[in-house]
């Protein structure tokens, strides 16, 4: 992840410290847990699809070496999903 450029991106599109600390931590989770060693490296691949595609379907039959276990709700989901969107159009505006 590009997480410097990230955060100047968040911080000149007017999201508070709180939640570009949030967007940052959300998207090094997908990473961590599902071992994808670099986020920016799934972009090249297909933009993201295969990962929101993922996360969509409740993080059912994970494409990745490793799954994403995440307690009941969809919620968490929908959260790690729009961070995951965030970082998608960062990386399209650059």
């Amino acid at each position: 992840m590009k997480e410097l450029e990230y955060r100047k991106w968040l911080r000149n599109s007017g999201v508070s410290k709180k939640m570009e600390s949030d967007f940052v931590s959300r998207v090094k989770r997908l990473e961590t847990k599902l071992c994808i060693f670099d986020i920016d490296d799934e972009y090249q691949y297909d933009k993201c699809a295969r990962l929101l595609k993922y996360l969509s379907s409740g993080c059912k039959d994970s494409p990745y070496s490793k799954s994403l276990e995440l307690p009941g709700t969809s919620n968490q989901y929908t959260v790690l999903k729009y961070a995951l969107k965030k970082y998608i159009s960062f990386l399209e505006s650059n």
